[in-house]
């Protein structure tokens, strides 16, 4: 049984919000500020961990994937521009007036599968659309998350509220799989039963439209998210552009909000539906686009600003400053798309630490983009030409956050002794866990190292575990058989515009770098 949060109603921020209890049960209007930090997502590089072996750090990078978010001005035009869909939407949807059941039964009478071959106006309807990897997906559902209780029940109406709901268009391309999915994701989160009570085997998607539109009423979904809109092709599906008809009449109908996300391949695929909907949406419609590399004033760019963010996230021992140089490869490299720029840094770092070799060098840099990162060449190159009809022809290539730790993977596979999984060794496990956790080591790290120590000395006691895990981040000199001494390996430091980190195997190469760096200086004007 699925315990659905009771509404809390807070005193509304505007008179037109008064005696809304759908609006006045949301979380209060964020400003910029609260926006910008409700999205902010920063992972914490532990000094512990930085001391750990390469193949137990490359798991605390992987949080450079999961949990970095840099909120940008467009992050907070889409929170306002959700925040207005979902309660201009309720205004015409209030479950405290004599109107609530009279507009239930209009929906009931409405025959959507005539209805959705000409969608009309669509006010309430807006899009986002952007390449793949430029955060779309990510942003719309850092925002979403700000609403803490996605169901809210109203035990004085007898009513369960559904702020939003977002759903994946399937790869299928089925109009009838996106259906089918709609009414899996309203099951999913007030534990009901719809699925099996709409989905027949003989159903198709035009005969569950108006069951579709029944339960987005019932239940006052505040907005609709429908993703990857580029997946529902037309000529697949058979259907698709009704669907999409459908979606769009529903915010005339019922007053349902609907936010399309996909690639520019969206926009050509349901033209003119999707286009005239862009221009009708109240709240404007965004095209999200990637960092720009220019800023337009005196301030820094938001490439600039979030490449520095993200260059702080290094788990080495001694941190690698960031250059102009590299800035220009990563954002020649990256073209600006986000996704892209965060996991060429994961890899470059998991490489490096893999290697013994804590530093990230342009050729690094270049190499892991080359042997690693090839499947999305060809958008790279799309968006380097600059030619549009290039850009949409790629713009769908994406790279899976899981395909990027698998990427990470040490090329060598060390094969280690047979884990004892008995239940003390698992009791022990834990406690060590525990232990580490405490100690202050990340509590992603923490289950590896354990389990690590445990196959190295399974036979240690707690504490002696712990010492070997200590051990593992300050290795002791070994003494030399010899009475020759041995030269101690230094670890170098770095520092801003260091000029051994302009260095190329390629002599031209490395003085193309220092004369674009200001380095050297062409006193030909002066002869």
């Amino acid at each position: 049984m699925i315990n659905i949060h009771q509404a809390e109603y807070a005193e509304p921020e505007i008179e037109d919000y008064r005696g809304q209890p759908l609006i006045n049960a949301l979380p209060l209007l964020n400003s910029p500020q609260d926006t910008a930090k409700a999205l902010n997502r920063y992972p914490k590089v532990r000094e512990s961990e930085k001391n750990l072996p390469g193949y137990i750090r490359r798991h605390a990078m992987m949080r450079i994937l999961d949990e970095f978010l840099y909120p940008t001005k467009a992050h907070l035009q889409l929170e306002q521009m959700i925040s207005g869909m979902i309660r201009r939407g309720y205004l015409g949807r209030n479950i405290a007036s004599n109107e609530y059941q009279r507009n239930l039964s209009d929906v009931d009478n409405v025959d959507f599968s005539v209805a959705s071959r000409n969608a009309g106006s669509a006010a309430l309807a807006s899009s986002i659309i952007g390449c793949s990897g430029t955060g779309k997906t990510t942003a719309v559902q850092a925002v979403l998350d700000t609403y803490c209780h996605q169901a809210i029940y109203h035990p004085d109406y007898q009513h369960s509220q559904l702020v939003w709901l977002k759903i994946d268009s399937p790869h299928d391309g089925s109009a009838k799989s996106l259906c089918i999915h709609f009414f899996r994701a309203v099951d999913d989160v007030i534990g009901s039963d719809y699925e099996a009570l709409y989905v027949k085997a003989k159903s198709s998607a035009e005969s569950m439209l108006g069951d579709i539109a029944r339960v987005c009423a019932l239940h006052s979904i505040g907005i609709l998210v429908i993703d990857e809109l580029q997946h529902l092709n037309a000529a697949r599906s058979g259907g698709a552009s009704k669907l999409l008809n459908f979606f769009v009449t529903l915010t005339n109908v019922i007053k349902v909000p609907v936010l399309f996300i996909g690639t520019p391949k969206a926009v050509d695929l349901f033209s003119p539906t999707l286009r005239s909907a862009r221009r009708a949406a109240q709240f404007g419609s965004l095209n999200w686009n990637r960092f720009d590399h220019l800023s337009n004033n005196a301030n820094e760019s938001e490439w600039d600003c979030f490449i520095k963010r993200m260059w702080k996230l290094q788990w080495f021992k001694a941190t690698t400053p960031l250059t102009q140089s590299m800035k220009d490869l990563f954002w020649e490299l990256t073209q600006g798309i986000a996704h892209v720029a965060v996991s060429l840094f994961y890899l470059c770092q998991a490489r490096a630490v893999v290697a013994g070799k804590e530093l990230i060098t342009i050729k690094l840099v270049k190499d892991v983009f080359n042997e690693e990162l090839s499947i999305i060449h060809p958008m790279i190159k799309a968006l380097q030409s600059g030619r549009q009809e290039e850009i949409v022809k790629y713009a769908d290539l994406d790279l899976p956050a899981d395909a990027i730790r698998i990427l990470g993977q040490p090329d060598d596979t060390i094969l280690s002794e047979p884990v004892n999984t008995d239940e003390s060794s698992h009791d022990k496990r834990t406690e060590l866990t525990e232990m580490l956790i405490r100690m202050g080591l990340g509590k992603d790290v923490a289950p590896l190292a354990a389990q690590q120590a445990l196959i190295e000395k399974p036979e240690e006691d707690l504490f002696g575990l712990v010492a070997h895990i200590k051990s593992l981040e300050d290795e002791p000199e070994q003494p030399s058989k010899t009475s020759t001494p041995t030269a101690k390996k230094l670890t170098p430091t770095y520092v801003d515009n260091d000029l051994r980190l302009l260095r190329s195997d390629e002599p031209m190469s490395t003085y193309r770098t220092l004369k674009n760096e200001g380095n050297i200086l062409d006193i030909t004007p002066y002869l």
